[in-house]
C-alpha cells in the first residue's frame, strides 16, 4: 500500500507536442509514461499501479490481483494525506539549510543530463539524486513528474520540517526530465518511443469509486478480487 501510494503521487498532466512514451527501470520492476497530443498521460507499474488523464480528469488505479480499484487523482490524494497524517503532529520546523549542488554530466539510454543532488544540512541526511536531461522532445514526461513532485509536496506539506525542501526540489524538477532518480523509488531511462499511442490505451481500467468505497475496497483481503480489466492494444 505505502509503496503504491508512493508512486501513485509521481505524475501530473501536461500536453505534448507529439506523443511519446518513456520506459523507465524501477528495481525490479517497470514504469511507462505515455503522453499524447491532447494532454492525456498514461503511467504505471504493470500490475500495481496506475494513472491516468483522459478528457481533462485525472485517475488513479491500484491493482489488487487483476482487480483494478479506480478514484479520481483529487479524491485520492485526499485520503492519501489522511492516512498518512493520521494520529501524528504537524513536524516540527527544522531550519537547517538544503544543500543543492550541481554535478557531473551523465548519459543515460543516448540522452546528456546534469546531476543534481539535493541533502539536508545533517550528518545523516538522505541525498536525493536527479540527473535532469533539457531536450525538448523529453519535455511532456519531464512535466508529468514536476506535476506530480509538486502535488507529493503539497499533500504531505505538515510532514515536511524544512521549509526550503519543497522549494529546492522543484527548482530541480523544473530543469527538464529525470534520466536517474533517486527519490521514493530508483528510477533509470532505458528507452524513448515516438510511436502514436494507441487512443483504447487511455480507457479506464474499471468502474470509478468514491472515497469511502476505494479506501474500504484497499481495505479488503486482495484474494476478494475477481474484476479482469479489458486487455489493451501494445504499449509504444
Amino acid at each position: 500500500m505505502r509503496r503504491a501510494l508512493a508512486a501513485a503521487l509521481l505524475f501530473a498532466p501536461l500536453p505534448a507536442a507529439a506523443d511519446i512514451t518513456a520506459h523507465y527501470e524501477m528495481g525490479k520492476e517497470t514504469l511507462s509514461v505515455e503522453v499524447d497530443d491532447n494532454g492525456d498521460y498514461r503511467a504505471e507499474v504493470p500490475g500495481k499501479v496506475l494513472l491516468l488523464r483522459r478528457g481533462g480528469t485525472e485517475y488513479v488505479a491500484i491493482f489488487q490481483g487483476d482487480k483494478p480499484l479506480v478514484i479520481e487523482r483529487k479524491a485520492f490524494l485526499g485520503l492519501a494525506g489522511k492516512m498518512a497524517l493520521a494520529g501524528k503532529p504537524p513536524a516540527e520546523t527544522d531550519k537547517r539549510p538544503v544543500l543543492v549542488a550541481r554535478g557531473a554530466e551523465e548519459q543515460v539510454a543516448g540522452r546528456s543530463g546534469t546531476l543534481w543532488t539535493l541533502k539536508v544540512d545533517t550528518p545523516k541526511g538522505n541525498t536525493l539524486e536527479a540527473v535532469m536531461n533539457a531536450d525538448r522532445d523529453l519535455a511532456p514526461v519531464g512535466a508529468v513528474f514536476a506535476g506530480v513532485v509538486d502535488a507529493g509536496l503539497a499533500t504531505f506539506a505538515p510532514m515536511i520540517p524544512s521549509p526550503d525542501f519543497a522549494p529546492r526540489l522543484r527548482e530541480i524538477f523544473a530543469k527538464g526530465t529525470p534520466l536517474r532518480l533517486v527519490l521514493v523509488e530508483y528510477l533509470k531511462l532505458r528507452s524513448v518511443s515516438k510511436a502514436e499511442i494507441d487512443a483504447a490505451r487511455f480507457a479506464l481500467p474499471g468502474p470509478v469509486m468514491d472515497p469511502s468505497a476505494f479506501d474500504a475496497a484497499m481495505s479488503a483481503p486482495s484474494s476478494d478480487a475477481e474484476e479482469v480489466p479489458a486487455e489493451l492494444p501494445p504499449l509504444p
